[in-house]
């Protein structure tokens, strides 16, 4: 195992990748996005990288006569790093840009790229993470369409919420499947045309059989049934993250659906698992310490809210944070009920901040506790304002 901030991205990027040049329409792009099962492409001009297209930018652009839109009017810059930059660094573009390919030039042409599959197989050898568990990172509050819904419908989900994937439900609320930014342009532009023998033909991309306003109507009316992939990659019980990330290399899958029985619970993306690498830059590591909790579901949503303080208003009043210890005392219970004792000291740049709190819900008290901190924190930031004006 190696720590995220020693991995270079020059052992972690892919170089070579697959490429487009200019010249290509906006159908043949999305087929061999769809041939070479990725989900960003680097386009070139006689060898020079000059942008990159996802298939967000399709999903947006490719309804409007893809066979003569300009590709430049798709595609975006994508995010560049230094051969260099350690994952961290490159957790921290990836978060920071919003977009799924990370590039390196040398000059004006592409050395080399950093997509979310070159993330997962560096993830598989992380320290950090082979030590928190996936049910720390995952995702509770699921984005979800039923099988009767329209894949214009999810679509608009996917565009309004910045997400590529939406899990299907049943009438029952039972899984059933998974709808991606992927199935949906299967609906936009045909994949390939039948011959009058009734044989497929070329996969050129040169037809379209579907215009812009045939579409529109066509996927409102497709139920996202027909579409969703059903073979999911799903866990019933939570596992270390770096583990979590050989899974979904060996799946060939982007997420893993924790479930109950047949109801989802919680989804764990690539992007979570960056997201909490992305916490390691320097001057971001706060080390935490948490003691006098049984169980790892506890643990789990103790870590949970601490990250979400850490990481928002906590987060954005101190300069600097060596250590956050909060030390957890069960009391004597009452029937059932157990009352809480915490014990929050946080060591940062005004000093060793302590807290104390207690009540008869663990995470009651945490919320009490983190919301207290914030409160002396707001307080020392305004009083040291003050001073220097």
């Amino acid at each position: 195992m190696t720590s995220v901030n020693k991995i270079t991205a020059k052992n972690v990027m892919n170089e070579n990748p697959t490429t487009v040049t200019k010249d290509k329409s906006l159908t043949q792009i999305k087929n061999v996005m769809e041939e070479k099962d990725i989900r960003t492409v680097p386009v070139l001009d006689d060898g020079i990288l000059i942008g990159a297209i996802g298939y967000r930018d399709l999903i947006r652009f490719i309804q409007f006569n893809p066979e003569k839109t300009d590709v430049k009017k798709v595609m975006h810059q994508p995010p560049e790093f230094d051969k260099e930059d350690s994952l961290v660094d490159l957790a921290d573009l990836r978060i920071n840009s919003g977009r799924k390919m990370l590039v390196t030039k040398s000059g004006n042409s592409l050395e080399g790229v950093v997509t979310d599959r070159e993330f997962l197989e560096a993830f598989q050898n992380s320290d950090e993470l082979s030590k928190i568990s996936t049910e720390s990172l995952a995702t509770n509050n699921l984005l979800t369409v039923f099988q009767e819904d329209s894949v214009e419908k999810a679509r608009h989900k996917m565009l309004d919420n910045n997400v590529s994937r939406l899990p299907v439900l049943d009438k029952n609320g039972e899984l059933t499947g998974m709808l991606k930014s992927t199935h949906v342009l299967k609906t936009m532009v045909k994949r390939e045309r039948v011959e009058s023998g009734g044989r497929s033909g070329a996969r050129t991309g040169e037809e379209v059989n579907i215009s812009g306003g045939h579409e529109k109507e066509s996927m409102s009316k497709i139920p996202a049934k027909n579409l969703m992939e059903r073979n999911l990659l799903t866990l019933e019980d939570h596992i270390d993250a770096d583990k979590a990330a050989e899974k979904m290399i060996e799946g060939s899958e982007e997420e893993i659906i924790f479930v109950n029985g047949k109801y989802p619970e919680s989804i764990l993306a690539v992007k979570d698992l960056v997201d909490y690498i992305a916490e390691f830059a320097p001057g971001k590591t706060i080390l935490v310490s948490l003691t006098g909790i049984d169980t790892s579901e506890e643990k789990a949503a103790v870590h949970g809210k601490i990250r979400k303080q850490l990481q928002g208003s906590i987060g954005r009043k101190i300069e600097r944070a060596e250590e956050l210890r909060m030390r957890v005392k069960k009391m004597d219970s009452d029937g059932k009920k157990h009352r809480y004792e915490i014990d929050t000291r946080l060591d940062c740049n005004y000093g060793l901040i302590k807290i104390e709190e207690e009540g008869w819900d663990l995470l009651d008290v945490v919320d009490n506790s983190l919301n207290q901190l914030n409160t002396v924190l707001r307080k020392k930031k305004e009083k040291k304002t003050d001073h220097r004006t």
